[in-house]
């Protein structure tokens, strides 16, 4: 391109010239010829550029680039506008887990960062000692990784773990003792975190978010809990915007536009309550350094909502501890609460005898002997001697069996009862069947196998495996005169987007027992607690550590609550029982008020290596149930967050797995019912696109090769009629009233095709 240029402006001056020596012309002549020469090569020129100008507007590229685009970027600017995971907040409004920055510290040391002066940028050679030094005392930070580092061929470098997640306090303080120390190449990026101000609190259960790398940009994900269950209801979309620069790369005012709107996170709001939980963590940090047991799990519900207000276990972790938490023996990240089962022991005697007193299969006053045998398996009470005998009477009333925590009392109930009937009450009291209250991992338990021991032998805890939010459902219908409650977890979520809101309500999911079989366990609960010579939490010498004296080990102003208690064998990894003397699940439930319970609070001690005693869970409930006495009317107060009512949308949920569409309900705080036990959903009560309030009760028919009838109590006649169309069976009403109370085919029985169904309904 270049030689042809010289051509072309050059030759017409050579041939001017030789043509001159040639014609021997005139100055003035040859002058004349030279600008018509010039005239003529400007002309083409400009005809060149012209059209490379015409080319250049017409096809918008030179090689592979778009010069629209590379316009652009001088003097605008496209961005991501991230956006805000919603925060999730206590009963109250107290914040549990909040968006926030940390920072990850580096250091230059490459030399050519020089500023405008030719002043280094960079930590010299020289001043190597002086950084390890002041890093080691301001972030204890190891020194020979900052040697490693500095000695290192890169051009900048990074610490660990030890040199990320610094706060904004720490950052600080570090730039000012660098600035005063006159170290100059450190410096400080900026990472999207998640803060968790309470630190220790229901760490399992809350869980854990993480920034992780999504289509080029960070974003928080949940890694476990509750931040992992409701990820998508946290998780907000980012959206765009552009903006015009100046010539110095900054925004200039009123030219930002938005091109994708971006969509913060929900906020949830748990049901937990801060203050009873700070309580709970504090006496249960005392209660893991008295027993030295390998775990420890404890809960506080509302008995009235089926609310959780307090959970939580040990080991446990914090957001700033996370990292050392598996060094921690018999640590795991599993939620004691939902996530692990186990062989529960005595406290399961309160479903079994629930169910002798709703079906009229045991009389209290009657006595038993303590001898059973069970084909090849002999059944004996925690009193016996290495000789056989009792140290209590061997005739016992089944009052007083239960008060002692007899397992040859509750297993010759059983036996009366039958494997079929008591059977029927584990699937009233959904025992087997995930909770589904919205967590992730829930893990189902196990009904006892089908052998005649081991049915005998579920009666008293043994053969079956739940865990504690299984028997706590099953436990809000002995405190609530048979009425079953799904426990819940979230309170509230607020889309701060629409300024709306779901708020949860009580959720009664069955009736398994009657009113006065649940009181009738009640006052055997109280007994246990009461009874000098048979109850199992009365103590003979008191507790001088809360100044109670011999009696009630259980108290709470005052009065004596409601009790269970429970010693479960523990399963071993080579087969059979673990055989140590502490190696049992020791466990108790308490109800308080014993008469009509506000609280249930449950409480676990596997192995522990201090000598066992109630005191040890004692020490735990009874502070912690009087503070949540004194505080119940504020309980019943949600937090003002200034929003209307909103609706929830209805997706088509066919072909859907059913317990997953279970879960994704129920965090947008609906109430699905799954019926039958098939995988996927082939029916659902509610048409899609429809728009329902919080609470709705929705249906989920499956594709279950049995239909399995429902417990149907507090279902409105719709609802009935909806099963009833599915079922293929005629329904006949008695009654009047909104909701059903008694229904002629049993829960969990096979239904036929053309079968008769009589609901009773009232209010």
């Amino acid at each position: 391109m270049i030689k042809f240029l010289k051509k072309l402006i050059f030759f017409p001056f050579r041939k001017v010239s030789r043509n001159a020596r040639k014609t021997n012309w005139s100055t003035e002549r040859n002058r004349k010829r030279v600008g018509k020469s010039l005239f003529f090569l400007a002309i083409a020129l400009f005809t060149v550029f012209i059209f490379r100008f015409v080319w250049l507007i017409t096809v918008n590229h030179v090689g592979g680039t778009n010069l629209t685009t590379m316009a652009k970027s001088n003097y605008q600017s496209t961005v991501t506008v991230q956006a805000k995971r919603g925060t999730i907040y206590d009963r109250t409004g107290a914040a549990i887990a909040v968006d926030s920055s940390t920072y990850t510290i580096y250091a230059v040391i490459d030399k050519t960062q020089v500023d405008s002066n030719g002043n280094p940028l960079y930590i010299d050679k020289k001043d190597f000692t002086k950084v390890e030094d002041f890093l080691n005392s301001k972030l204890k930070i190891d020194r020979d990784l900052i040697k490693k580092q500095l000695n290192s061929k890169l051009k900048q470098v990074q610490f660990g773990n030890k040199g990320s997640d610094i706060t904004l306090e720490q950052m600080k303080d570090i730039q000012k003792a660098a600035e005063n120390e006159k170290i100059v190449g450190l410096g400080f990026t900026a990472n999207i975190s998640r803060s968790y101000p309470f630190g220790n609190f229901a760490s399992q259960f809350i869980g854990i978010a993480r920034p992780k790398d999504e289509n080029g940009t960070q974003a928080l994900k949940g890694d476990m809990g509750l931040e992992k269950a409701f990820n998508n209801v946290l998780s907000g979309e980012n959206g765009k915007e552009t903006y015009q620069k100046d010539i110095y790369g900054r925004p200039i005012p009123g030219t930002t536009k938005v091109i994708e709107p971006v969509k913060n996170g929900q906020d949830v709001y748990t049901t937990l309550d801060a203050q009873l939980q700070r309580n709970l963590e504090g006496y249960m940090d005392k209660a893991a350094t008295d027993t030295g047991a390998q775990q420890l799990s404890g809960t506080l519900v509302d008995a009235h909502t089926g609310e959780i207000l307090a959970t939580s276990q040990r080991p446990t972790y914090t957001a700033t501890t996370i990292n050392d938490a598996e060094k921690q023996k018999y640590f795991t990240w599993n939620s004691l609460l939902s996530q692990s089962a186990f062989e529960p022991g005595s406290t399961f005697k309160t479903f079994l005898m629930a169910g002798a007193l709703d079906s009229g299969k045991v009389n209290l006053n009657e006595t038993y002997q303590r001898k059973l045998q069970v084909y090849d398996t002999t059944i004996n009470d925690w009193d016996v001697t290495e000789n056989k005998s009792y140290t209590l009477p061997e005739t016992l009333t089944y009052a007083q069996g239960f008060a002692l925590s007899s397992n040859i009392g509750m297993s010759k109930i059983e036996m009366n009862m039958g494997d079929a009937l008591w059977g029927s009450y584990l699937n009233k009291f959904k025992f087997g069947l995930k909770v589904r209250a919205g967590l992730d991992g829930e893990n189902p338990g196990a009904l006892p196998s089908s052998n005649a021991v081991s049915q005998i032998q579920s009666s008293f805890g043994q053969g079956v495996a739940v865990t504690p939010l299984q028997l706590i459902r099953g436990w809000t219908a002995i405190a609530g005169n048979g009425t079953m409650l799904e426990p819940h977890i979230v309170s509230k979520v607020v889309d701060p987007n629409t300024k709306t809101s779901l708020t949860s309500k009580a959720e009664v999911v069955g009736h398994p027992v009657s009113n006065d079989a649940a009181s009738g366990v009640r006052d055997l609960m109280l007994t246990v607690n009461t009874d000098p010579v048979y109850g199992t939490s009365y103590s003979t010498s008191g507790d001088s550590e809360q100044n109670l004296a011999a009696g009630p080990l259980f108290m709470v102003n005052g009065e004596p609550a409601a009790v269970k208690t429970g010693t479960a064998q523990i399963a071993s990894t080579t087969g059979g029982y673990m055989t140590g003397s502490q190696d049992y699940l020791y466990s108790a439930v308490v109800m308080y008020p014993a008469k009509n319970p506000d609280f249930i609070f449950y409480m676990n001690v596997k192995i522990p290596t201090e000598s066992w005693t109630l005191k040890y869970i004692a020490r735990v409930a009874n502070p912690l149930l009087t503070s949540a006495e004194a505080m119940k009317n504020d309980l019943s107060v949600s937090a003002d967050t200034d929003t209307k009512a909103g609706k929830v949308t209805i997706e088509n949920y066919k072909g859907k797995d059913s317990g997953d569409t279970a879960d994704s309900l129920r965090r947008t705080v609906l109430s699905p019912v799954i019926i039958g036990t098939g995988a996927k959903v082939t029916a659902q009560s509610i048409a899609e696109g429809e728009k329902v309030s919080a609470n709705s009760r929705i249906l989920l028919l499956t594709n279950d090769k049995d239909q399995v009838m429902p417990d149907m109590y507090d279902w409105s006649k719709k609802e009935v009629e909806q099963l009833a169309n599915w079922f293929g069976i005629k329904v006949t009403y008695e009654g009047s009233g909104n909701k059903v109370l008694t229904q002629s085919i049993e829960t969990s029985t096979n239904v036929k095709k053309g079968q008769t169904l009589t609901v009773k309904m009232g209010n």
